[in-house]
């Protein structure tokens, strides 16, 4: 009787520690995917034409970094900035460095307040004196993201109506390029002279 109640008990804890494993991997999969949608929003703020030319401030690549923000990651050449693979590598590794600062403060690390530091540098954000143009670019990047994440949503609702099947939707083959809707009528505007 002792080895049946102790079975049931052990079984109690296997099942607990999967449920623990499993809502642990969600969340560590949920991190990676808001940071995915987070680069992605800001490459399509920062260069969404993908322009190789050096910025006027020095900036460089899909995701504009400076020359000191490339150093403080690696030690390639900065001209690799404009390679896809090699910034994307270097943009995770600033968005973590930014994430774990914010944290470490206490403040929210979400898409609004990552972007505003991208921007603007994390010790303005900290200290609540970032620039209003800051402010402006952490906000189109933080509506880019819930665009994403809404697309998301709905594709998987689309192309998994009639079926027990829920499918994995690789989200990268979807959003390589901004669409936008031309205006019939564009509006006019009038200068007033007072």
């Amino acid at each position: 009787m002792h080895f049946l109640t102790s079975r049931s008990h052990m079984k109690k804890h296997i099942i607990k520690f999967l449920l623990m494993a499993v809502a642990l991997a969600f969340t560590i999969k949920a991190g990676a995917s808001d940071r995915w949608e987070t680069l992605r929003a800001i490459n399509w703020v920062e260069n969404p034409t993908n322009q190789t030319a050096v910025g006027r401030f020095g900036e460089l690549g899909p995701y504009q970094f400076r020359p000191a923000t490339w150093r403080m990651h690696t030690a390639r050449p900065f001209n690799l900035a404009t390679q896809r693979a090699v910034a994307d590598e270097v943009a995770v590794m600033h968005y973590e460095w930014i994430k774990r600062a914010l944290e470490q403060a206490g403040v929210a690390a979400n898409s609004f307040n990552i972007a505003m530091a991208w921007n603007c540098g994390v010790n303005a954000v900290l200290a609540g004196r970032a620039p209003t143009v800051s402010y402006n670019y952490a906000e189109r990047v933080a509506n880019l993201v819930e665009t994403i994440k809404n697309s998301q949503r709905s594709m998987v609702v689309r192309e998994s109506q009639g079926s027990d099947v829920v499918p994995v939707i690789r989200t990268e083959d979807h959003f390589d390029a901004l669409q936008f809707r031309v205006l019939q009528d564009p509006p006019r505007f009038v200068i007033a002279a007072g």
